[in-house]
């Protein structure tokens, strides 16, 4: 024996016995099924007897191979892994996946590709014996191709579901079952010198060109078994969602690698026999090699990802209870690995997020499955997820379980979340309401009453005129001092109702932006007063400019007016996609947003546009008064704030920043 045959001889005891470690494999397997406490009950006495018959089955084909073998090392090699991988593989998805019957599928596959291997096999002349074994081989040879198909197609659950696969699988064994019968009537070409006379199969019919011919139909046939099944399953693939395709990824990669590589050897093997060709056949075989033993390997893969999901509940539980709500989902969506995974709390006949925002749940189909969390009467919540975890009932139920206590928290804080939302969209209105008010108001003064007072002037300025024509100079005095008093009066009343006027709704904010409203507050303001702006402000929304003026307004008029500031800075910046607004004054300090004052009504204003208010104001200390307002659309993406420099101490949390030491542009108004 060379050197080759002996290595060859040692490779196939090594694959003969390969099956007798899966026990030591599966036990240590064991603490990957820590979420199956019964994993020793998985392998039934059937599926040691299973197990038994394919080693069995490995030896005696390395015996044949060994013995009677005419190929190379790299075919007998290459047809002995993929018995052994099949049966190694379906047995190990039988202690990770014991209650699906992919794993028997796959021991089933393992046992027929044993038995149809000496049909495959080339044998030296031999005795009868050998004859009537490459028969019975040859026949169930036929149905190789189609429980491959039912494998492929069941996989992962080992249940067929789509109609496609379903019609594919049982034309598959019709298609092996007529395999058979033409294989038992006529045979297949065997190659020259390949047994012809001692061991092909014992057929009724002998003709070579009837034989010729069966071979390349059945060829043919086979080649399209082979592409219509691998087109259901990449349709299955671009059809299934995220999860399911992280599943599939790695077998669905190597079955369509290996139906491509069948392809082509039935194709050429109908047309021109391989074996004319040494250095093609040969790297087919090496392909083929690779291949099928990927393929079960890659099946392994898949469900035993599966089964480390399970495991991952068990770190879950330990983590829920220190996750925040607002993480939780994200949390369930990675440990379940479906990242359309969404929670949605019920609440009076709507659903609503953890944050307290509303959420559509759709209708179950296909592509989307609706868990009940608790009392489907009244329900925790709903889980919303990719509908192949409902191949997987006790995971589901492992997740379910271990968040129901913090889902009815979750439940608690988006009720509240929803209804202070509910509560901040009614004051939003209510403010709306008023401001629409207030510029009713403001246009009703100046078109109606501020043009009649003027009107009053005219009339006074008229009754002078005709007063000098008419009445003597010495009757004039009185009447002219009576004009001069209602005159000055009139624009009193118009100063008043002008400033009336600004009050309740500011023109300049409207037409010329906040930059230049503010600019007139503080010209107007009795006191020293800077105003640091660097903007004009021009197209806020106008929620947001109105409750900026308005901030601004009331700071100014208790700081010049109750506070007795000396001093007063007034800024505004537009950054990070926030407004915020500040004033300081160096006076007595003490001031407190009291139900009913004007902080308590700003305090309002400012929430009512989803935005914070901070005061502080110390006795004896002088007080700031900060708005900071959120600016949605094109202002969410403004400029960043400039950095603080180097000698700014840092503030807490709560304290309202300080403007710049030196703004970049000071107007002093």
């Amino acid at each position: 024996m060379s050197a080759a045959e002996r290595t060859f001889a040692v490779t196939l005891g090594v694959l003969a016995v390969m099956d007798l470690g899966v026990v030591s494999s599966g036990n240590r397997l064991s603490g990957i099924n820590a979420v199956d406490e019964r994993h020793e009950e998985s392998v039934r006495p059937s599926h040691w007897a299973l197990l038994a018959a394919g080693a069995a089955l490995i030896a005696f084909d390395a015996r044949l191979a060994v013995g009677w073998g005419m190929f190379g090392p790299l075919f007998y090699t290459k047809e002995l892994a993929q018995i052994g991988a099949w049966l190694l593989a379906g047995f190990l998805v039988i202690r990770v996946r014991p209650r699906r019957p992919m794993g028997p599928l796959m021991l089933l596959l393992g046992l027929l590709l044993g038995c149809t291997a000496p049909a495959a096999f080339a044998l030296e002349p031999g005795s009868q014996e050998l004859r009537l074994l490459v028969m019975a081989s040859s026949w169930l040879n036929a149905f190789q191709l189609p429980l491959g198909a039912h494998v492929f197609l069941a996989y992962p659950t080992g249940t067929v579901r789509d109609t496609a696969g379903r019609r594919v699988v049982a034309g598959g064994y019709w298609f092996g079952a007529f395999n058979a019968v033409v294989v038992a009537l006529v045979g297949l070409p065997r190659p020259d010198g390949a047994c012809q006379d001692v061991c092909a199969p014992i057929t009724p019919i002998r003709d070579s060109h009837l034989s010729a011919g069966a071979g390349l139909a059945l060829s043919a046939g086979s080649g399209v078994l082979v592409v219509v099944g691998a087109s259901v399953i990449v349709r299955r693939y671009r059809r299934a969602g995220w999860r399911e395709r992280r599943v599939l990824a790695f077998p669905t990669a190597a079955m369509v690698v290996t139906a491509g590589l069948w392809t082509v050897v039935s194709a050429q093997g109908a047309l021109v026999p391989w074996f004319t060709n040494p250095a093609f056949g040969r790297t087919l075989a090496l392909a083929q090699f690779v291949a099928v033993v990927s393929i079960p390997a890659a099946f392994f893969t898949g469900l035993l990802r599966e089964r480390l999901d399970e495991a991952r509940v068990s770190d879950l539980v330990r983590e829920i209870a220190e996750l925040p709500p607002g993480r939780l989902q994200s949390k369930l969506a990675a440990t379940l690995h479906d990242p359309r995974l969404r929670i949605a709390f019920p609440l009076d006949g709507t659903y609503i997020s953890a944050e307290g925002g509303p959420v559509e749940v759709p209708a179950q189909d296909a592509a989307t499955a609706i868990t009940v969390i608790g009392d489907p009467g009244d329900p925790v919540a709903v889980l919303i997820h990719d509908p192949t975890l409902h191949a997987e009932p006790r995971l589901l139920e492992a997740v379910t379980e271990a968040t129901r206590l913090v889902l009815e928290n979750t439940r608690l804080q988006a009720t509240a979340r929803a209804h202070l939302a509910q509560v901040r969209a009614l004051l939003a209105r209510i403010v709306a309401a008023e401001d629409a008010a207030r510029h009713g108001l403001q246009r009703d003064l100046h078109d109606g009453a501020q043009p009649q007072l003027i009107w009053v002037g005219m009339q006074l300025a008229r009754a002078r005129d005709a007063v000098a024509r008419t009445v003597p100079p010495g009757y004039r005095r009185d009447v002219d001092r009576a004009i001069d008093e209602a005159e000055a009066r009139l624009r009193t009343a118009l100063r008043s109702l002008r400033e009336l006027s600004r009050g309740i709704h500011p023109a300049v904010l409207t037409t010329e932006g906040l930059r230049a409203a503010l600019r007139e507050l503080v010209r107007r303001a009795d006191g020293p007063v800077r105003l640091h702006m660097d903007r004009p402000m021009k197209d806020l929304p106008q929620p947001v400019a109105l409750t900026a003026y308005f901030v601004v307004s009331e700071a100014l008029t208790n700081a010049l007016r109750h506070a007795g500031a000396e001093r007063v800075d007034v800024s505004a910046d537009l950054a990070d996609g926030r407004l915020t607004v500040r004033v300081a004054d160096d006076g007595t300090g003490g001031a407190a947003a009291r139900p009913g004052s004007g902080l308590a009504g700003l305090h309002d204003r400012v929430e009512a546009v989803d935005g914070t208010l901070h005061l502080r104001s110390d006795p004896g200390e002088g007080t700031v008064l900060a708005a900071v307002i959120p600016c949605p659309g094109r202002f969410a993406h403004g400029p960043r704030r400039p950095r603080a420099p180097e000698h700014a101490t840092p503030e807490p949390d709560h304290a309202v920043p300080e403007p710049p030491s030196e703004p970049r542009h000071l107007a002093q108004e």
